[in-house]
């Protein structure tokens, strides 16, 4: 990308109302973590606001029940900020573990020289379901290989 290309990027309007978009949500977490005691300001993080409720997520029912049980002090809170309004809506986001996380599927390579010496395995092989398997297998690899 040029420079020339670069700039007119920066100074695109779409790119300018996408700063001024995550400026506003940056300035809206920080009065929401200001509202919150100090014990839970970094256990929640705001998402954002439909119509007048604000939009919070949290990793723990807990968390979410305390901040319901506040609700009506923090609106007061937020609403004397300047921010407008009239419900608090939490949302649990857990996260699994990283034990219980699922590694990517990873599909094993096959060079092209094995692939050439399973075909000529399954030429070899009178017809047979094992036959239409390998060549199934190298004819999808061959494929594979031409759209990388």
């Amino acid at each position: 990308m040029s420079t020339r290309t670069f700039q007119t990027f920066l100074s695109s309007p779409e790119l300018q109302r996408l700063a001024r978009v995550a400026q506003a949500q940056r300035q809206l977490d920080a009065q929401w973590r200001a509202a919150l005691p100090a014990g839970l300001a970094g256990l929640s993080a705001v998402v954002g606001i439909q119509g007048e409720c604000l939009l919070v997520a949290t990793r723990s029912a807990a968390v979410a029940t305390k901040l319901r049980q506040m609700e009506a002090r923090l609106i007061m809170q937020l609403n004397d900020k300047g921010l407008k309004i009239n419900a608090i809506r939490c949302r649990i986001q857990v996260e699994p573990l990283p034990h219980q996380q699922k590694a990517p599927k990873r599909t094993p390579v096959i060079s092209p020289k094995a692939l050439a010496t399973i075909n000529a395995a399954a030429e070899s092989l009178p017809p047979s379901p094992l036959r239409d398997a390998l060549a199934a297998l190298v004819a999808k690899r061959r494929r594979k290989n031409s759209f990388e």
